[in-house]
């Protein structure tokens, strides 16, 4: 007696099929979803694919929020479905730096959610919003000096951390403390300025100052102080309304799947050493690009 086929896994891209337990299209606030928004279902290996978007919580609703006010629903969608399409000839390559088809089932589920809020149906410009290019410039700064005085102060914590000075091996051990905290602020400005001032304090420390100084801190110091500032001033709408509140909520829920498509792809880009996997998820549309093929 032959013993029953084993179960296969399912193919990167393929949409999970909701068979039972579906308790029909999910309500959002402030907008309608029909059968094309996003559903309850199971997703592959057991996985919940959908976004019960009522009951995130209060905190992660509000930074998504906050990430998607900053950003015209049409650059979403359209990054969206680049990074679908990036998926289709590249997908299973992501597979092991983790961005599974679960997660691809997630995005086109937002994407297609998004779009029946017909926030991005609108000429641009009457549309409702529009990404902000103070924003997405003042984040792009941001992160390029982080990188820097990361840079900086991991190679100056090897220093200390050789020295045979005490006090010199505890400011190493400082610096390591201060990494850990500053390695991502996942596309939040207010974070990103907490980050850029921690990084500022810690070329500062006594012991540290020196050897920074060194290797350019200087200069970058007061540079991680301007900008700090500036991402702390960035505008935030506090005043709209539940239905913005949602359509904004779709976006940074993209956003934020975009992103973490991009970090897979680059992870498998260096593992596999192909740069085109990489290429492949950039977030052109989300900075006035235009995806090639588009």
């Amino acid at each position: 007696m032959s013993s029953p086929p084993a179960p296969q896994s399912p193919r990167f891209g393929a949409i999970p099929t909701h068979s039972g337990g579906v308790d029909g299209p999910l309500s959002v606030r402030g907008a309608k979803c029909d059968n094309g928004g996003i559903r309850r279902g199971r997703a592959p290996h057991g996985e919940r694919t959908s976004m019960d978007l009522e009951k995130l919580p209060a905190d992660l609703r509000q930074r998504l929020i906050t990430i998607g006010r900053q950003f015209g629903s049409a650059d979403t969608i359209a990054q969206g479905e680049a990074t679908v399409a990036a998926c289709d000839r590249h997908g299973p390559a992501l597979e092991a730096h983790g961005f599974v088809s679960a997660d691809l089932a997630r995005l086109r589920e937002a994407i297609d959610a998004l779009r029946a809020t017909g926030a991005a149906d609108e000429p641009p410009a009457s549309a409702r919003k529009s990404t902000s290019r103070e924003y997405v410039e003042t984040v792009r700064v941001g992160k390029t000096l982080r990188q820097q005085a990361r840079s900086i102060l991991f190679i100056v914590m090897q220093r200390l951390a050789a020295s045979p000075d005490a006090v010199e091996q505890e400011a190493a051990r400082s610096v390591s403390s201060s990494l850990d905290k500053t390695q991502s602020s996942r596309g939040d400005p207010i974070l990103l300025g907490a980050q850029l001032d921690q990084l500022r304090a810690t070329l500062t420390m006594a012991r540290v100052d020196r050897a920074a100084a060194l290797r350019g801190a200087d200069a970058l110091v007061p540079q991680l102080a301007r900008v700090a500032e500036r991402l702390r001033a960035i505008p935030v709408d506090t005043s709209a309304s539940p239905q913005a509140d949602a359509v904004d909520l779709l976006d940074g829920i993209i956003v934020e799947l975009v992103r973490d498509a991009r970090r897979a792809a680059r992870s498998a880009a260096r593992t596999l050493g192909r740069p085109e996997v990489a290429a492949a998820f950039e977030l052109v549309c989300l900075s006035g690009g235009v995806p090639k093929g588009r």
